[in-house]
């Protein structure tokens, strides 16, 4: 039990990694949805118990990585450079976690945070 909710604020957590910068700008209507999303997520991704640390590990390492970027003086030009060599990462590590289909939906449910991401940008 204890497992699974780390687990769920672990996710919680990459689900809201793509829109880190414009986290503060999101309307409470739609920080519910994106709960909402990230719980549906989290059911069709259903890890396992061997899964669960090991993604923990990873979403970690992001995180305070995402936060020392955030911190930083850099110019937006490198943040944006490092913040792609992060997730790109991430992403290598995720897929050696996750299985084919975990992998899948882990992607797709990031394309997806990515186009609202650009949405909310827009707005």
């Amino acid at each position: 039990m204890k497992r699974t909710i780390a687990f769920a604020a672990t996710l919680l957590l990459i689900t809201l990694s793509v829109s880190v910068f414009a986290q503060s700008r999101m309307t409470e209507q739609q920080k519910q949805e994106a709960k909402a999303r990230f719980e549906e997520y989290k059911a069709k991704l259903n890890p396992s118990e061997d899964q669960e640390p090991k993604v923990q590990e990873i979403n970690s390492k992001y995180f305070e990585g995402l936060a020392e970027l955030k911190n930083s003086n850099e110019s937006k030009l490198n943040k944006f450079k490092k913040f792609r060599t992060m997730k790109s990462e991430k992403d290598k590590s995720m897929k050696q976690i996750l299985t084919k289909e975990q992998y899948k939906i882990y992607t797709d449910f990031q394309a997806e945070m990515k186009e609202e991401f650009r949405n909310n940008r827009r707005n």
